[in-house]
């Protein structure tokens, strides 16, 4: 999620992230471009609660040559 989101749901302000990221007390991702961004897990984190107990499902749809689009 963007900083901004983030920090809306922590109740404070994009720079008090950036602070943090600073200190090291909630380091944020960084995408390629090197602009913050943060993730569930980061958000659950920071309010103290335990990862959340999720399993990742994936589906491949596996075609033949012959198959139409």
């Amino acid at each position: 999620m963007k900083p901004k989101e983030m920090a809306e749901r922590l109740g404070v302000s994009v720079k008090t992230l950036q602070k943090w990221d600073r200190q090291g007390k909630l380091p944020a991702k960084r995408t390629v471009t090197n602009r913050r961004y943060y993730t569930e897990a980061d958000y659950l984190k920071a309010i103290g609660q335990p990862k959340a107990n999720r399993k990742n499902v994936i589906y491949a749809r596996v075609s033949t040559a012959a198959q139409k689009d």
